[in-house]
């Protein structure tokens, strides 16, 4: 399976399903194809769809999780993980 096929040819969904993990940046993958944008988009859907995937098996679970969307700065992160774990106030 070449670099397109891969990342530009096959759906959102069709990637999530056969090939959940990889690494590099999305931009770095994308970008090694002939439709960079294209494939990106894939990628970008892709990831929503894991997202909302593990966001589903948490809530079934009743684990507790902690969204990264941007809403919170990253010390708000920290002491939320750390209230979380009964850390304490972190330095």
């Amino acid at each position: 399976m070449d670099i397109d096929e891969r990342w530009a040819d096959r759906s959102p969904a069709t990637m999530l399903e056969t090939f959940p993990w990889f690494r590099g940046s999305l931009w770095a993958i994308a970008g090694r194809t002939t439709a960079p944008e294209r494939a990106l988009g894939n990628l970008l859907e892709r990831e929503r769809r894991f997202t909302d995937q593990v966001a589903t098996e948490t809530r079934r679970l009743g684990l507790t999780s902690i969204a990264v969307d941007g809403s919170r700065t990253e010390d708000q992160l920290t002491l939320r993980v750390a209230e979380l774990f009964g850390l304490g106030h972190p330095a």
